[in-house]
């Protein structure tokens, strides 16, 4: 275009002018927060460039009859977000750098590790750099090359490179540097693993090279494509010490650290493309550009300072230079047994883990693990979150950038001095039974057995148990304190069914539905114990608890899937008579609202009830007095509890193959009637007025130590005892319903609980001795269930007798049909109800029995049997 001849005057609409004024304007520009961004970059100088030079907009009016273009003074003016790529987010924009890389001999994988730091030889970096992998080169047993070159990781534990002292004596704070700096630490340690790596490579492929095997495929020999060797991460294990999710402070960010929890989370994994590499078509070098936002920006001139080229980039795609960036979003349980969660109050510690490259979908939901990673945080504002929520004020939250994750069932946990002293000094008491069933929920007072029952349930594993009864009686309490010294665990209320019915399984929540959370089923698998309180009130989902306990698994449709999760925990529930009050005329289903099926998966069944006696209350008012009197402080054990060895029947000395003598003699010993667990359980204030109950802080790693230590074995005496006493079972069964109702999950459940009463001994060995403890809590749970739990002086009618009445009114029928005679004596009426299942309380039956009619009293100790 030409320009205008000389004395024409200033046009009002000159190009490049605003609509009505004077003021400046490019040719292009572009708008934006009030400020006026020209498309032509920054303006070059006129002693630099000429006039045919000039970019293309800018103003080219004139002075008064002067030839010359007047230009404005050079002023830097950033045009960079005009380029295509940056019109969306202009902010990013800014930070998006391009690295050229330029890789040194030595280490050629320097720009993958250190971006913006340039390589100094014989530096102090260098100098760690090569003797890390002079580490690694001295012990090629523990690394194998070729492997972590295919995975593009190595887990690195602490034992196998802190003991180096030749490494001690050039990188002595090592560890140290880990905990405080641990990104440039790691990647300094993942460095020389990358140099040893393409070293091994480049000698591979030589050898490769001078034998007479084909370096290319051919139709009989598969030769795999060989590429350039990516980025390789470092997994560091045992480097910190686990920590509290509560002790982590917003001060001690950018440090190392290890949280261990359940995942009770996990949201659904991201990808994005992080850098793209691009290779100049002129020089042949090769750079790598940072990608943000939704468009991919290219290079717009060669970082070569001899290279002036500004376009034709070739993008490699197999460039280890291009990453793609991989990223989830899993939150953490915290899991210790240096805390005890009150479930009704407050929540267990939770923290999020963010998980890159190959951790990414490592985990799944209701997994116990250890995470060890940097702590870094993030502003709640970010709507990009599926975890956060905006919040005024633009808060800061605490996130956790995972660097390795191990299975917590490999780590063991660590009990200090103190732990182990204490836990010895339990083991030493004469009755540690008695003193723990004692300790744990010590406010309910006279059901010792089913605190038994519930005692070796958190001892062993996949012991089901359901109390029933009065409410108001304490079963809830027993049920809190059980989910506190549990090792993992959930606790579900019934009481509050509508918000806690979705708690049991696993369910999806999020913006978007695609963050899918562990229930309570989920989150105490694998030998953990799920509490439900009220588990009548949970109509809906009894039909999963029935799942999950007949199973182990939990079945959940998808939208074009079906997906089966493992879940194998214990039960522990309670339930509340339907009228209130137990109904001791009903059967044990007509008093509760759960399905047959659902109770016949649970091994112990107790029903407490609060029977007025004279005895009972008596001892009531005595036990309540010593909780406020403070003789049961629950406070540390007493000095008293000296280290000795233990002499009475609740230590077990035997060997694998010996059993007692006595036991051996007399088998039928195991069976004998006058043995009273609930008495030598019973808390008595005259007897046990220096009992010094335990916290519950102490039970719950006495528990946890005594399930990871002790694996106990059963004998020969012992097995042959439960194999008698199981027998016995099903004979009873078989006559009674003319079949056997007994079957398979009875028989494990039974050495199940053998194995937890061996285990609270911390017993190797499972002996004659403690089979006869869990004979005696199965049989009072039997003989409260058969006799609708309890005794009454009522008579009782023929439409709403007991199950028990009912089995011991058809076992004497069919003892009388059998002989031919219808008197008995009443050692032989005792008899058949012990055939019958009925322990305890034959006396009472009778009586029943004699007023319903269904028995004839003809003298002293003799009874006739009134035929059907």
């Amino acid at each position: 275009m030409n320009p205008p001849a000389a004395g024409r005057g200033k046009s009002r609409f000159v190009r490049g002018r605003a609509r009505g004024g004077g003021g400046y304007r490019p040719y292009f520009y572009f708008r934006r927060n009030g400020q006026v961004i020209p498309a032509g970059g920054n303006r070059p100088d006129s002693a630099e460039r000429g006039a045919a030079t000039q970019p293309r907009g800018w103003n080219r009016s004139r002075v008064d009859g002067d030839s010359r273009r007047k230009r404005r003074p050079n002023v830097a003016l950033d045009c960079s977000y005009l380029r295509p790529e940056n019109y969306v987010a202009p902010e990013d924009a800014l930070q998006v750098r391009s690295l050229l890389v330029d890789n040194p001999r030595s280490c050629p994988g320097w720009r993958l590790y250190f971006l913006r730091e340039q390589y100094v030889a014989d530096s102090e970096l260098d100098k760690r750099i090569v003797a890390v992998e002079a580490h690694y080169q001295r012990n090629p047993q523990k690394y194998d090359l070729v492997l972590i070159r295919q995975r593009g990781c190595f887990h690195l534990p602490a034992a196998s490179i802190v003991h180096d002292e030749q490494l001690k004596a050039v990188w002595p704070t090592l560890v140290q540097d880990l905990q405080q700096q641990p990104l440039r630490t790691l990647s300094t340690l993942a460095l020389a693993m990358h140099t040893v790596v393409v070293n091994n490579c480049l000698d591979i492929a030589e050898e490769a090279a001078d034998s007479i095997f084909p370096l290319v495929s051919t139709k009989d020999t598969y030769v795999p494509r060989t590429g350039r060797t990516r980025k390789i991460y470092v997994r560091p294990d045992d480097f910190v010490p686990v920590e509290l999710i509560s002790q982590i402070t917003h001060a001690r960010v950018d440090s190392l650290f290890a949280v261990r929890g359940i995942v009770s989370s996990v949201g659904e994994p991201t990808y994005s493309l992080a850098w793209h590499a691009f290779r100049c078509t002129r020089c042949q070098t090769e750079q790598s550009l940072r990608q943000r936002g939704n468009f991919t920006p290219r290079p717009y001139h060669c970082l070569k300072t001899q290279c002036s080229a500004k376009d034709n980039f070739l993008a490699l795609r197999n460039s280890p230079y291009t990453r793609m960036g991989v990223r989830q979003i899993i939150r953490l349980e915290e899991s210790s047994l240096s805390l005890l969660t009150d479930y009704d109050n407050t929540l267990p510690g939770q923290l999020d883990i963010e998980l890159r490259h190959e951790l990414v979908d490592a985990v799944h939901v209701g997994q116990e693990i250890i995470v060890t990673g940097v702590l870094k945080l993030r502003s709640l504002c970010d709507t990009s979150e599926e975890y956060t929520t905006a919040t005024a004020g633009g808060d800061l939250q605490s996130y956790l950038r995972a660097c390795s994750v191990q299975q917590a069932r490999h780590v063991k946990r660590e009990f200090n001095e103190r732990d182990l002293e204490a836990i010895s000094m339990i083991n030493a008491d004469t009755n540690s039974f008695k003193l723990l069933v004692q300790s744990l929920a010590p406010e309910l007072h006279g059901h010792e057995m089913s605190k038994a029952a519930c005692l070796l349930s958190l001892l062993g594993g996949n012991i089901n148990v359901l109390l029933v009864g009065d409410p108001g009686i304490g079963k809830s309490q027993l049920l809190q304190n059980c989910a506190q010294i549990t090792e993992r665990g959930g606790h579900i209320s019934g009481k509050r069914a509508a918000q806690t019915a979705n708690q049991l399984g696993i369910t999806f929540s999020g913006r978007n539905k695609r963050i899918m959370d562990a229930g309570a089923l989920i989150s105490a698998s694998s030998a953990g114990h799920c509490l439900v309180d009220g588990v009548d009130k949970l109509a809906s989902k009894q039909q999963l608890l029935l799942q999950c306990m007949q199973s182990g698994q939990l079945n959940i449709p998808l939208p074009g899937a079906f997906a089966a999760f493992t879940a194998q925990p214990s039960i522990i529930a309670c339930a509340n008579p339907q009228r209130g009050q137990y109904d001791q005329s009903r059967y044990l289903l007509q008093n509760i609202r759960i399905t047959a099926a659902l109770l016949k998966e649970f091994h112990l069944v107790y029903v407490l009830l609060d029977r007025p006696s004279t005895t009972r209350d008596i001892s009531l008012t005595e036990h309540v007095r010593a909780l406020h009197a403070g003789s049961k402080k629950r406070s540390q054990i007493a000095a008293r509890y000296a280290l000795k060895p233990k002499l009475s029947e609740s230590m077990c000395q035997s060997s694998f193959y010996d059993a007692p003598v006595e036991l051996a003699d007399n088998q039928d010993s195991i069976l004998q009637q006058d043995y009273d667990l609930d008495k030598r359980l019973e808390y008595n204030v005259v007897e046990d007025a220096e009992l010094d109950l335990l916290p519950l802080i102490l039970i719950k790693k006495f528990i946890a130590y005594a399930r990871q230590s002790v694996k106990p074995v059963l004998n020969d005496a012992a097995a042959s005892a439960i194999k008698r006493h199981f027998l016995e079972l099903c004979r009873r069964s078989e006559a009674e319903h003319d079949q056997s109702q007994i079957g398979m999950g009875q028989l494990l459940g039974l050495i199940s609980l053998a194995e937890a009463r061996a285990r609270l001994d911390l017993s190797e060995v499972v002996t004659p001795l403690h089979v006869r403890d869990v004979i005696a809590v199965l049989t009072e749970s039997m003989a409260q269930t058969r006799l609708g739990a309890g005794q009454t002086d009522a008579p009782v009618s023929s439409s709403g007798k007991s199950s028990q009445l009912q089995s011991f009114v058809r076992m004497m029928q069919l003892k009388s049909a059998a002989l031919g005679r219808r008197i008995f004596e009443f050692e032989e009426l005792k008899e058949m109800g012990t055939r019958a299942g009925i322990m305890t309380g034959i006396t009472k039956l009778v009586e029943i029995a004699n007023i319903g009619g269904y028995l004839l009293k003809k003298g002293a100790n003799m009874y006739e049997v009134v035929p059907d």
